[in-house]
């Protein structure tokens, strides 16, 4: 009888330590499969960790590649809408921003601002996209990750055609100044700009030469002879294929000439505060584009204010 009983207890152990086992399984199996999958918390930065640790007397120092993680993408409100307003054309943008402005627009400027406002979106939509591959590959660069050698020259380069003093692959100075400078132009200022120095699209230089913004050159196969130009002198009017390629060169000038410092820095201040670039503050750095000085600088920003096209500059991406 004693022998029964003790087999019946260990039966019923083994029992038991099986019921636990499998529900541990069980619960492991549960985490496993997951549907959601693995996501790091938001506060988790792992770049914090790609630092390298002393090493063992005798050992060299070792750098290893930090891992890269996907975040989750955001279901705000606010983000809804975005694959909406990617699959615009640039030229429904450029009749989403028309809008902006309501109905109160002489014929004169309206034709005028339909038909740059499309070659504005086009050229600043480049330029975005620049500055987001020239953000990632020096994001890649300060976390220390991989970069390909391709990528290196391709930011070497952009830093030349920016005029930036230094190697954005190796100087963290350069690569700041990089970023000052490939960036928009807002509308509110390309648009005063080209108001004011073609005439509302009726110059000469504007309708002959699709110069919209009194762009000199001394290139005699690439301008043409103002009609009232000092005898003394030897600029031309710089000629464009069209008004899109006129449009690249103003944007590619105030993004990389020294005179236009002061107007990429009120625009990086923006972008420090995640603002957007104001194209009625950025004028501040206008001084030299005209010998009129600080009342061109007074001009343009007049033209901003009485035809409200600060209301343009606000449907642009503060990122």
């Amino acid at each position: 009888m004693q022998y029964l009983r003790y087999l019946r207890f260990l039966f019923s152990f083994r029992l038991m330590a099986a019921v636990a086992l499998v529900g541990l399984l069980m619960m492991t199996q549960a985490q496993a499969w997951h549907p959601y999958g693995y996501v790091p918390m938001p506060s988790y930065q792992p770049q914090a960790f790609a630092q390298f640790y002393p090493p063992h007397q005798g050992y060299r120092k070792t750098y290893y590649p930090a891992t890269r993680y996907i975040q989750a993408a955001s279901s705000s409100a606010a983000e809804a809408d975005l694959p909406d307003k990617k699959s615009l054309t640039l030229a429904e943008r450029a009749q989403q921003k028309l809008k902006v402005l309501g109905e109160n627009i002489s014929e004169k400027k309206r034709i005028f601002i339909e038909k740059l406002l499309p070659y504005i979106e086009r050229e600043n939509a480049r330029i975005r996209q620049i500055r987001a591959q020239a953000s990632q590959i020096i994001q890649d660069l300060e976390n220390r990750y991989q970069i390909s050698e391709k990528s290196r020259t391709w930011l070497r380069e952009l830093g030349e055609k920016y005029r930036v003093q230094g190697d954005p692959v190796e100087d963290q100075e350069a690569r700041t100044e990089l970023l000052k400078r490939v960036d928009i132009i807002p509308a509110s200022l390309t648009l005063a700009q080209a108001a004011n120095e073609s005439a509302w699209g009726k110059s000469r230089f504007a309708t002959q030469a699709n110069n919209l913004f009194g762009i000199w050159t001394y290139d005699e196969t690439k301008g043409l002879v103002p009609e009232q130009r000092d005898t003394r002198k030897q600029h031309l009017v710089r000629k464009f294929e069209d008004m899109g390629e006129s449009v690249r060169y103003y944007m590619h000038l105030l993004n990389s000439h020294p005179a236009y410092q002061k107007l990429r820095e009120v625009r990086y201040e923006n972008r420090q505060h995640q603002l957007t670039p104001d194209g009625h503050a950025m004028a501040a750095g206008l001084e030299k584009y005209s010998a009129k000085g600080a009342v061109y600088i007074q001009l343009i920003r007049d033209l901003i204010r009485q035809n409200q096209w600060a209301e343009l500059d606000l449907t642009e991406s503060s990122a």
